[in-house]
């Protein structure tokens, strides 16, 4: 696949899959940032996004919950974000109600790709958001489903070890 976006969640938002991404394939990208990236997600997180004019908010009702989006999109190539080929910063809070409960329960997600203004409007990046979560919710539920991978009590550093060596870092 060449000249695609790759959408992709936190565990993907590396600098050398950017860089694979982008110089070897010639991708774009729209890849989340959490706590894996620590500078970088105090960084977004610190932009003004108070002042963003370019937004776009999305509703959706289903699953038995009432849903908003609000996408806010950010030309961050002036403001060091430092990460490879960013363009765009990208935040989208999400409001969700329990239709049944009444619970409200809010989430920010903040995501950066190499997608300039011109190529891709809040919009767009929403909509590229949104079917990374479907993707991953689908998969998710599968492997949860069928392979009980939630329930998986398998931990790092605590499998089998091979001539009673203890495990080695990124075992």
């Amino acid at each position: 696949m060449t000249g695609v976006t790759i959408t992709a969640d936190a565990l993907h938002t590396q600098r050398g899959h950017v860089r694979f991404l982008v110089e070897e394939n010639k991708d774009h990208y729209l890849f989340v940032v959490k706590a894996n990236q620590p500078e970088v997600h105090r960084r977004l997180r610190s932009l003004p996004w108070k002042d963003v004019t370019s937004r776009r908010y999305d509703r959706a009702r289903g699953h038995g919950r009432r849903e908003t989006r609000a996408t806010r999109a950010l030309t961050v190539t002036d403001l060091g974000l430092d990460f490879p080929y960013a363009a765009q910063a990208v935040r989208i809070l999400r409001h969700r109600t329990d239709l049944t409960t009444g619970k409200v329960s809010r989430e920010t997600v903040y995501a950066v790709t190499n997608l300039t203004p011109h190529q891709a409007s809040p919009q767009r990046l929403g909509r590229l958001a949104r079917s990374q979560w479907t993707i991953e919710n689908r998969l998710h539920f599968v492997r949860d489903t069928t392979f009980r991978e939630d329930a998986s009590k398998i931990r790092i550093s605590h499998g089998a070890r091979e001539h009673g060596n203890p495990a080695q870092p990124g075992d």
